[in-house]
């Protein structure tokens, strides 16, 4: 059994090709086959629809997945249900993406060796596994992210064997492809440098003038800018007559830069035994290229775990750990542009940088592609900051909430930490030995943190820097801090910061919900209560309180019941006072005091 997805999706076997269904079934096996994980089904509608999803998503892909088994019985590979979503175990069955990554790491790696024949032939072979464009009769709101991301392998692994093709001296024959690939990718400077030295070479140095002429013509029209250094410099050296530009020169590119950026593991690093052990599973396994993504609260320990898995994990990637900070928190958040740059810089300081952000993503993952080397970018605003920054190895992101247009990424929700795990935090940073002297105050204290791992290091700092003060004293004074109007004391605004950014990443009537509907003494809402607060219709109603679990302000108890964590239901109270004014709030506690009544 093989499957194909560099062309039209399918499922190949020793008979014949298999009967695959609708587009969204075929859409399903594509996710499936490309994540090489287990998806829960959230992610496999999210995928499929995106935000317009019917009402009957997951019933119809527990359909499609079971059509899916029955296509797939009694071949090598097969599809599983368990907790962590649908995964397709492949049992040995090939996938052509595999082969083509394969091929092209093997090219590279024949290049940075000075085997150029090899990487030509290699380069070849991986084009030869693609049979039409990628993911062909799949329909799904994934794909085009997808598609877009292994035409761009695609097009590079054919510059690359151009590039390799001229090396050896056989610009004629790649002349005519050439001329064809630049009529398809005009403003594609890097091909027209190409083309331009295989005319030269060929005897039409006129013609790779009047190339780069019209290039620069469209760059200008178009974008209004002037070609790159690189391809001004040649067009230079064809007006001077370099006859060195007409030598095919063999070289190995220098071997890129092991890096070695990781910030230092945290000494008091406690729990998220279960995240971390997923996390190196996700990361560790065999086949394909793993993206392991981390989302949860501000404050909640994302930027920790992720650190401390890729020390966990340095001797399985040799060539090197890469960190960058996107810093989403700031408002400010690093470009995509920026960003490539830095991480370029990483592994070539010393060479010259591509000018467009295509260019740069297209080099970027070139370079990472078969290297055993980790990723981790961290403080993700969007998909489109993050998907030109995804490389050709390993790759940890974390983010406030899912990024749902970036692909084949296994997610990684940060809860609160239990509370045995935020009182072994609390003794770790303040002391054991205090905390076993006052074992019920600080069990107090650390419900009061709600589990929030920020808001324990806060209270344990408290703590330290307040020798004589017992922590029933720490405890009181933290409850009256939660009671005001507005926090006075900067351990409090610390802790409200990431709850503060996440309320302003909102729409409208999310932030008006999660306000209003903390103003009632109990953490827990139905949706029901919550139309009663807020005089939303109940689906509306529902989707706001999902858009706040998808926020990590409340958690999800069942289909129709939410909770506030202590900490930010203090603020939510807070923030409606100030926000919605004191009738508002007044007119939301009557609304739930009638439905209370109503139903007693």
């Amino acid at each position: 059994m093989r499957f194909t997805l560099l062309g039209p999706v399918r499922v190949v076997t020793d008979a014949a090709d298999v009967a695959l269904g609708p587009p969204q079934q075929r859409g399903l096996l594509a996710l499936l086959l490309l994540r090489n994980t287990p998806v829960p089904i959230d992610d496999v509608v999210d995928a499929l629809w995106g935000e317009n999803r019917p009402a009957s998503a997951h019933s119809t892909v527990r359909t499609y997945a079971a059509r899916l088994r029955q296509v797939l019985a009694g071949g090598a590979a097969e599809l599983r249900r368990s907790a962590s979503g649908y995964h397709l175990v492949r049992n040995g069955a090939g996938v052509d993406v595999d082969e083509f990554e394969r091929l092209a790491a093997a090219a590279r790696q024949a290049r940075r060796s000075g085997d150029v024949a090899a990487a030509a032939t290699a380069l070849r072979a991986a084009l030869e596994v693609w049979s039409g464009p990628a993911l062909g009769g799949v329909r799904a709101e994934f794909a085009a992210a997808q598609r877009t991301r292994l035409e761009e392998s695609r097009r590079a692994a054919h510059e690359q064997l151009f590039d390799a093709e001229l090396a050896l001296g056989r610009h004629e024959a790649i002349c005519a492809d050439l001329g064809a690939a630049v009529a398809d990718r005009p403003l594609d400077t890097r091909l027209t440098e190409l083309w331009m030295t295989a005319l030269h070479r060929c005897g039409r140095t006129a013609e790779a003038l009047e190339a780069f002429r019209r290039l620069r013509t469209e760059l200008s029209d178009q974008l209004g800018i002037e070609p790159g250094a690189e391809l001004q410099h040649l067009h230079q050296r064809l007006l001077r007559g370099d006859e060195a530009v007409a030598v095919a020169e063999v070289a190995a590119d220098p071997p890129p830069a092991r890096p070695d950026q990781m910030p230092l593991g945290i000494r008091d690093f406690t729990g998220r035994r279960a995240e971390v052990d997923r996390l190196c599973r996700v990361l560790t396994e065999e086949g394909g290229t793993p993206v392991a993504g981390i989302t949860g609260l501000g404050g909640s320990g994302k930027t920790t775990v992720a650190v401390h898995v890729a020390h966990l994990l340095t001797d399985h990637f040799p060539d090197g750990r890469i960190y960058l900070d996107l810093r989403a928190r700031t408002g400010r958040a690093v470009s995509a542009h920026e960003a490539l740059g830095s991480l370029l810089r990483s592994i070539r300081p010393d060479s010259s940088l591509p000018g467009t952000t295509a260019e740069r993503s297209t080099l970027w993952r070139t370079l990472t592609a078969g290297r055993r080397m980790l990723v981790v970018l961290d403080d993700a605003d969007s998909s489109e900051q993050v998907e030109p920054l995804v490389p050709a190895c390993a790759v940890m992101v974390t983010a406030g909430r899912r990024l749902l247009r970036l692909p084949a990424v296994a997610w990684q929700r940060l809860g609160p930490l239990s509370d045995q795990e935020s009182l072994d935090l609390l003794g770790r940073i303040a002391g054991r030995q205090r905390v076993a002297a006052e074992p019920d105050a600080a069990r107090q204290l650390v419900a009061a943190c709600s589990g929030h791992a920020l808001s324990v290091r806060v209270a344990a700092a408290r703590l330290l820097d307040r020798p004589a003060w017992t922590i029933t004293q720490i405890m009181e004074q933290l409850a009256d801090d939660l009671r005001q109007p507005v926090v006075m004391h900067e351990d409090c605004k610390i802790v409200d910061e990431p709850i503060r950014r996440a309320e302003a990443g909102l729409p409208a009537g999310p932030a008006e919900v999660f306000r209003l509907a903390a103003l009632a003494a109990s953490p827990v809402r139905t949706v029901a209560e919550v139309t009663a607060m807020t005089g939303l219709p109940r689906a509306e109603a529902r989707a706001a309180l999902e858009d706040l679990v998808d926020a990590h302000l409340v958690e999800a108890v069942d289909a129709d019941t939410y909770r506030y964590a202590v900490l930010i239901q203090a603020f939510a109270r807070r923030r409606a006072e100030q926000v919605e004014g004191p009738d508002r709030c007044r007119a939301a506690l009557a609304g739930l005091g009638r439905r209370l009544s109503a139903v007693a």
